[in-house]
């Protein structure tokens, strides 16, 4: 990637954290990135090319902060998923431009979506393979694999929504946003300790 096309895509997702996606402009993106009107279209033909280059990125970082989190939890796999589940909220904490892209699918191209994104595929089968290995340990078997996944995903999904857009826990102070977060995620971490066979 070359400096000014990263240097393009970070001011597009400042804009976004800041704004909303309906505030990125090329215009905006060029004034902030201190660049000639024409220069982003020398990356990207169109808007919907930039909401797709950080919702790439994005899913990336996603995917590789859940791997991180649930490393630090080798022959655990309920804490190894929790740990994911909160990384992934501290991501849309820490990363709201990407995370306000990557799931509005509607404002992306039509030929492409979550489905057809190699990230977003391999952020999900990080969490995919952590809740395989809490099923193979004897929890949440009467969920299922795939009911495990949802459960998961809806959760974490709908707090780090809640917390990022100031919905939930107090707005700017990060400390209690992920505070709660953890407070719901261990306890999702209990109810499928409740689960396991004894």
């Amino acid at each position: 990637m070359s400096d000014l096309r990263d240097l393009i895509l970070r001011k597009s997702v400042e804009i976004v954290a800041e704004n909303g996606i309906r505030g990125l402009s090329f215009r905006e993106v060029a004034r902030r990135a201190n660049v000639s009107h024409q220069a982003p279209y020398h990356y990207f033909k169109n808007d919907s090319e930039i909401l797709s280059a950080i919702a790439k990125d994005g899913f990336d970082k996603l995917g590789n902060a859940m791997k991180i989190a649930a490393s630090k939890h080798v022959n655990k796999p309920i804490e190894a998923l929790n740990s994911a589940g909160i990384a992934y909220v501290i991501f849309a904490l820490n990363h709201l431009g990407h995370f306000r892209v990557m799931f509005q699918r509607t404002l992306l191209p039509e030929d492409i979506s979550n489905s057809n994104i190699t990230e977003a595929q391999e952020a999900y089968s990080v969490l995919r393979d952590l809740a395989s290995a809490v099923i193979d340990v004897g929890g949440a078997k009467s969920l299922g694999l795939e009911g495990l996944v949802l459960l998961c995903w809806s959760t974490v999904h709908g707090m780090a929504n809640l917390i990022s857009e100031g919905l939930c826990g107090s707005n700017n102070d990060k400390k209690s946003q992920v505070q709660i977060a953890t407070q719901v995620v261990e306890g999702l971490g209990t109810f499928v300790k409740l689960t396991m066979k004894k």
